[in-house]
């Protein structure tokens, strides 16, 4: 008859001791790895309330009120909110006609659904600056506001994106969105405050159906208390190279942009809420010549994930 063998269960005190040894060594390594991404991310889930003047409030929320309480960046709540929006402006530029981003220097009340236009006596716009001048000349806004630029502004911190759509009717041009881009100034606190809406018709008027709006604060006093802005140009407009043979040949930093070989092009920067500041202000970047027009808006590179490249239509 054999005699069954019991085996011991469990570890012994040496055995525990190692292990022991073993797990302390990765939970204070997990520890010192928190610690270090909570250190730097400071400012992920944290807010400030931001003054800025009642007219811009109820201009871009229909709000009564001198300030607004916002995410410091970065933020990644605010973040998805602009990936929403991304997406939605991505599939109103998909079935547009027409998209004419237009410089500011302040707030834009002019937000249409619809615009009256003559084909036989309207001048047919084939860039931002001609549906600028329709606008004027129709007197639907007044001339201050949307500045006279052709293909980009260095200096200019705010944009609107006129999205048009399709219409069965020769007499009228429909307008599917309009996208908002302000980068203000902000002393309280100091910093920037950023914005960018989406205004579309709601049946009875334009109404803001989306929108992400974030505070930055500077990446350097000082270059914040030199200059306006730390995130210009908003767009910069690429035509064909066919627009070379016009003749006279036009100024040099509208020539510079004549490169496209088939289909023209914007290319159109919205601020970035994952970003921890907008970046150090850059008028340009002189290590290219005058005739480069990378030149006027190389110095954006690396600054933001939303960057996008946009057909012209119609094509210049």
């Amino acid at each position: 008859m054999k005699q069954s063998r019991q085996r011991r269960a469990g570890f012994s005190a040496a055995e525990l001791l190692v292990a022991m040894a073993i797990g302390a060594v990765i939970i204070g390594a997990a520890a010192v790895a928190y610690g270090t991404i909570a250190r730097s991310q400071p400012r992920v889930g944290s807010s400030v309330v931001v003054t800025l003047d009642s007219t811009r409030l109820q201009n871009y929320y229909n709000l009564n009120q001198g300030t607004i309480q916002t995410a410091v960046a970065p933020n990644y709540g605010s973040l998805s909110r602009a990936e929403v929006l991304r997406e939605r402006f991505l599939n109103d530029c998909l079935s547009a006609t027409a998209v004419f981003p237009l410089a500011r220097t302040g707030i834009n009340t002019y937000r249409p659904f619809q615009i009256a236009f003559d084909p036989a006596t309207d001048a047919f716009p084939d860039s931002p600056l001609k549906f600028r001048e329709l606008l004027v000349t129709k007197s639907l806004v007044a001339a201050g506001v949307f500045l006279s630029t052709r293909n980009y502004n260095a200096t200019a911190t705010h944009a609107s994106i006129f999205i048009l759509g399709y219409s069965p009717d020769a007499g009228r041009i429909n307008v599917t969105a309009v996208y908002e881009v302000d980068v203000s100034k902000t002393t309280s606190p100091v910093g920037f405050y950023a914005s960018v809406r989406r205004h579309a018709n709601s049946g009875s008027g334009s109404t803001l159906t989306a929108y992400y709006d974030i505070f930055y604060p500077p990446s350097d006093l000082a270059t914040w208390s030199s200059t306006t802005d730390g995130f210009t140009p908003l767009w910069v407009s690429f035509e064909r190279q066919a627009r070379r043979d016009l003749s006279p040949p036009e100024t040099t930093d509208i020539e510079r942009f004549k490169l496209a070989r088939e289909k023209p092009f914007y290319l159109i920067w919205w601020p970035d809420p994952a970003a921890r500041s907008l970046g150090q202000y850059r008028a340009s970047n002189t290590s290219y010549p005058p005739t480069d027009p990378r030149r006027a808006y190389n110095h954006m590179a690396a600054r933001t994930s939303f960057m996008f490249t946009v057909p012209v239509f119609p094509a210049l």
